[in-house]
């Protein structure tokens, strides 16, 4: 049995292993319309094979390359995305801050179990 080998070049290696784990297609489409975002959503339908929370961290992950904060939901038979406003990242704080909150007191509030 017989296993093939292939040589690259070291630039071209590092490179392939950084590099984005989704379609390249894909990938500049996302990196053009996040950069393009204004003040309109967008609405974009699940590709096939694709879950949502997978999409959204996507999204997410090529948003925080371009350094735009962007909100994302999911609706009906896709993902709607738009550019965070001061109001929504003021709203995504206080609830982080409640979830936090929630979860020391939680971690407190087991009577009879030692700490």
């Amino acid at each position: 049995m017989e296993i093939p080998f292939e040589d690259l070049p070291i630039a071209e290696a590092r490179a392939m292993g950084r590099g984005p784990r989704m379609d390249p297609v894909l990938y500049q489409a996302l990196r053009q319309k996040i950069a393009s975002l204004s003040k309109q959503a967008t609405r974009m339908p699940l590709l096939q094979d694709v879950r949502f929370g997978t999409m959204k961290q996507r999204i997410l992950r090529i948003a925080g390359e371009l350094q735009v904060p962007v909100t994302v939901r999911r609706v009906a038979g896709g993902v709607l995305f738009w550019r965070s406003t001061a109001e929504n990242l003021q709203q995504a704080k206080a609830l982080a801050t409640r979830l936090q909150g929630a979860r020391r007191n939680r971690r407190r509030a087991r009577p009879g179990r030692r700490q």
